[in-house]
């Protein structure tokens, strides 16, 4: 039997070469479109509507910069624009465009066939027993 010490050593190893699998499958699947980080912007933003770029890096875990970086791409591709608050005018929100909409609609039943298929041998028992081991991990 494997010690306790091992078996972290095999599930950080197995973790990343999924994560590394997934995202070089991401690479052809999505050549025609925006690359995944906007993506997953754009996401937030169908989901929850106007953000504040503060607000987007939560959702995200990433940095206010990387966000402000990736909204400019956005909004130079007319996906994104920028709104000032009413009441506070350094407040600024970032909100899809209906090409944004469309692309992140588009892109997200892309990504669900992905996930589908990639996901195909396993039962709905095992999804969520799955999810179930995802969230018991401690971050």
């Amino acid at each position: 039997m494997k010690t306790r010490e091992k078996l972290v050593q095999d599930l950080v190893i197995s973790y990343r070469n999924r994560t590394k699998k997934i995202r070089s499958c991401f690479h052809p699947l999505l050549k025609d479109y925006i690359p995944y980080n906007e993506y997953a912007v754009l996401k937030v933003l169908n989901c929850f509507g106007d953000q504040m770029v503060s607000e987007i890096a939560d959702h995200l875990h990433v940095t206010n910069s990387h966000i402000s970086v990736t909204s400019d791409k956005l909004i130079n591709r007319g996906l994104v624009k920028r709104t000032h608050s009413s009441e506070d005018r350094r407040i600024v929100y970032l909100s899809l465009t209906s090409e944004g909409k469309r692309m992140a609609e588009k892109m997200e039943e892309v990504l669900q066939g992905f996930y589908e298929k990639a996901f195909e041998e396993l039962t709905e028992e095992e999804m969520e027993t799955f999810i179930s081991l995802l969230n018991k991990i401690k971050l």
